[in-house]
């Protein structure tokens, strides 16, 4: 087996975003009851802020460094977001503090060797954090200790594991402070020295555990670990140290969580038509924003397009501190299917889907014809664009629709009559019979009408018609 280790050191850092990337930010955490920095980006170390340094030493030389406590949970989840990018390079996942564990033996026949697998995942433009540090070795224990100590280290065979770690302190080994310090008790203080003791004799000195964690290291035990699956639902997270009161700024944060959610549908080779945001605020209770699509997709960039639409139409009730992206649905994307006689609609797509965002749902709507020859009732709306997989062909219009003016009046307007003859700003003169429509006599509104086409002495081309049963003239419709 193949382990590769991927350390993250500045993830407690990065699992809070700032607002403002040059902003001095620093996470703390509790240490023999005083708060000390435990990590620091590089604004606030210009400043002379450094990890270990005393909180109120930092605060005295920056008195405005955002600060906030190291959160395991929001670490884990930030952990899993990376393992859903790395479930493309290998299925067996595992983690440790700050770090990830790949075994890459299996999969590494798929990539063409470790070495080309090692340089696509490091490479990636798609990963969710930097792979600086990382580490190989034939042992999980071994590429997380090398990982966190030499990264870049390469061990293929389990023999050479003991040269690489011969000199490193058992310190980095385990955190049982009774087992440390029996072991420097004897004079021990190195992973080279405790193995050069005979195994019995170390055992009947420190105990069994030193002697397990030693052979698990080597790869001389097995080293059990949980496996990481991957979710069935995507649901994350951002906590914002700088509260943003202006709707049109959340995209920036919202480009984190956007990328999570594209390394958890790329993982899946899935696509999702509808994102569940929500915006938490101190006092009141969170905006909510419903972000759907005309057709499923999987890029963040597609994503984050759309939702800018939708901030400009979204009113805070005050500043947002958190903000949490849910998707409920997914589907495989090679479910996906395209007609192969109907045209590809992806930039009126595109531009529907804007639209939709910016003006709302309710707002944009398509046309389509209704089989009923009474012009009013002759058109109905639908959806913009039908979903995908549902793409139909063009609909057959109704017979004599090509005689029709495009601006039909939303409802027929009565028209005055001089000496029996219709009048519309003027005398209309009859130019061309139309049709005669005799319909709706099962939902009560029957009609009986015969229809003209006319002109107005201003020039206008106008379509009437006269009820048979009255004698009335009714204006129906307007010709370009």
């Amino acid at each position: 087996m193949q382990w590769l280790a991927l350390y993250f050191p500045d993830l407690p850092l990065d699992v809070f975003w700032s607002g403002e990337e040059s902003a001095p930010v620093a996470v703390i955490r509790r240490q023999k009851g005083r708060d000390i920095i435990d990590r620091c980006n590089a604004s606030a170390r210009q400043q002379g802020v450094r990890p270990g340094m005393a909180l109120n030493a930092a605060l005295a030389l920056y008195p405005g460094l955002l600060l906030h406590e190291r959160d395991d949970k929001r670490e884990r989840q930030r952990l899993e977001t990376i393992a859903s990018w790395a479930w493309n390079y290998s299925s067996r996942i595992s983690f440790d503090p700050l770090l990830l564990l790949l075994e890459v033996g299996g999969s590494a026949k798929l990539f063409g060797g470790i070495d080309v697998l090692l340089e696509k995942l490091r490479n990636d433009p798609r990963a969710p954090a930097a792979v600086e540090y990382h580490a190989l070795a034939p042992s999980p224990g071994a590429a997380a200790l090398l990982a966190r100590l030499r990264p870049g280290t390469r061990v293929r065979r389990t023999e050479n594991l003991q040269g690489v770690l011969r000199d490193i302190s058992l310190a980095h080994l385990t955190r049982n402070r009774k087992l440390l310090t029996l072991m420097q008790g004897i004079g021990l203080s190195t992973i080279g020295e405790a193995l050069e003791l005979p195994r019995p004799e170390l055992a009947r000195r420190v105990g069994q555990e030193a002697v397990l964690l030693l052979d698990r290291l080597l790869g001389r035990m097995p080293d059990p670990r949980p496996l990481w699956q991957p979710p069935e639902h995507f649901q994350q997270s951002l906590l914002l140290l700088a509260e943003i009161d202006q709707a049109q700024v959340l995209q920036f944060p919202a480009r984190r969580l956007l990328n999570s959610l594209s390394d958890f549908l790329h993982g899946r080779d899935a696509v999702t038509q509808q994102l569940h945001w929500r915006f938490l605020h101190r006092e009141a209770p969170p905006s909510q924003l419903e972000q759907g699509m005309l057709r499923p997709d999987k890029r963040a960039e597609h994503f984050l397009e759309l939702l800018r639409q939708h901030l400009e139409r979204l009113q805070l009730p005050e500043a947002v501190v958190e903000m949490e992206l849910r998707v409920d649905d997914w589907q495989a994307a090679e479910k996906i299917h395209e007609d192969l006689f109907v045209p590809q609609q992806h930039e009126d797509q595109g531009f529907l889907e804007r639209l939709r965002a910016r003006l709302g749902e309710e707002a944009v709507h398509g046309l389509r014809s209704v089989p009923d020859h009474r012009p009013e009732k002759g058109w109905g709306f639908r959806e913009a664009l039908p979903a995908s997989g549902d793409a139909a062909g063009p609909e057959e219009p109704l017979k004599g629709e090509g005689n029709d003016p495009l601006w039909l009046l939303p409802r027929p307007r009565r028209l005055p009559q001089r000496n029996g003859r219709p009048w519309h700003e003027g005398c209309l003169q009859l130019s061309a019979f139309s049709r005669r429509v005799e319909t709706g006599w099962w939902d009560g509104e029957d009609v009986t009408r015969d229809y003209y086409r006319a002109r107005n002495p201003a020039g206008q081309e106008l379509w009437v018609y006269r009820d048979r049963r009255s004698g009335q003239w009714f204006l129906q419709g307007v010709f370009e």
